[in-house]
């Protein structure tokens, strides 16, 4: 990623602080019209404050009686402000700055043991321009609390589905699943996912709503369709032949990245490079989810079957030994919603 896209970042910031104070004095405006006293409540903290701090800068033994008689009044003042807040009808903290990431109040870093690193909100950020490069456009979003499993068919039909249950059921049971991967998300134990089926029964809205949760959750999520991996993978290993000094995040995110989504699995040119290379992917990101969160979901159109007809076998096998598969079963729900609309 160019250095660009930090300064970016860094001016994102700059805006989401400045947003947060404009916010918050626009809320003490309308409280010190309404209610003045908080005004006053306000100037006089600040003043006090400023005395608290002059004298623990002078650190002389005689004034531990003055310090804490100024903590006394500045406690004091903070009671009566929220009483006040209270009494007409306000939250206690709302003359308090409301950040869109209250763990690292919109700087972008937090303190953690000791040591400063970047918030999980700043990871995400990099990750987000990074697909916004790629010029793929936003992933469609999807969550749980608009899943629709009406679109699925009550019908048990084995030779039509290829599932001896109905696809409603098995829609549901997948979903129950998906859930579980979420809360034992942080666990090296919890497998990754396999979705196959055919097109339009909802693998990537699955796929999706599992992703903005974890997202809500504070995990980093990338996802890519299969072509744009292979060629994110394919354009560094030129790269790195040619010995061109590039930024090469883009990449280190394929592997780095808490939670990674390869939609349309199967859709890339075949290659016995490349299947080399995805292998190295799969088994690099189950070393990795050993020690940090390091999850992956595939989607495809192939079942079982075809990947051992399509890839190396030993990429078949990494595969059934280290994902949970599911097989999505039903009617193209995209055809059902035109039906529906028309």
């Amino acid at each position: 990623m160019s250095r660009d896209f930090y300064y970016l970042i860094k001016l994102e910031y700059e805006k989401r602080q400045k947003d947060a104070a404009d916010r918050l004095e626009s809320r003490k405006k309308e409280l010190y019209s309404k209610i003045p006293r908080l005004e006053e409540i306000d100037n006089e903290i600040n003043l006090s404050g400023i005395k608290y701090s002059r004298l623990i800068l002078q650190g002389n033994s005689q004034d531990v009686d003055a310090v804490k008689k100024v903590q006394e009044i500045i406690d004091g003042l903070k009671e009566e402000k929220n009483s006040l807040l209270l009494s007409h009808g306000y939250p206690e903290d709302y003359l308090e700055p409301v950040y869109k990431c209250p763990q690292c109040r919109d700087t972008g870093y937090i303190e953690s043991e000791n040591r400063i690193e970047k918030c999980h909100c700043y990871k995400q950020l990099l990750i987000e321009f990074l697909y916004k490069e790629s010029g793929l456009g936003p992933v469609e979003r999807g969550n749980f609390s608009q899943f629709d499993e009406s679109f699925f068919s009550d019908e048990v039909n084995v030779e039509k589905y290829g599932i001896n249950i109905s696809p409603r059921e098995n829609i549901l049971l997948i979903k129950e699943k998906c859930m579980e991967f979420i809360e034992n998300f942080h666990k090296p134990e919890q497998k990754n996912l396999f979705f196959s089926g055919p097109a339009g029964v909802g693998k990537t809205y699955m796929a999706n709503c599992i992703a903005e949760e974890l997202i809500n959750r504070g995990i980093t999520v990338l996802y890519m369709t299969s072509p744009k991996l292979f060629s994110t993978i394919n354009e560094y290993k030129a790269r790195a032949l040619k010995e061109e000094e590039y930024d090469d995040l883009s990449y280190r995110n394929i592997f780095e990245s808490e939670l990674l989504i390869i939609d349309d699995l199967g859709t890339e040119p075949m290659s016995a490079a490349r299947y080399a290379e995805f292998l190295s992917l799969l088994n690099a990101r189950l070393s990795r989810d050993m020690s940090s969160p390091c999850k992956t979901i595939i989607s495809t159109n192939f079942g079982i079957k075809e990947l051992y007809e399509y890839y190396d076998e030993r990429v078949a096998s990494r595969i059934i030994g280290a994902f949970e598969i599911y097989r999505f079963a039903g009617d193209d729900i995209r055809r059902l919603k035109k039906l529906g609309a028309k």
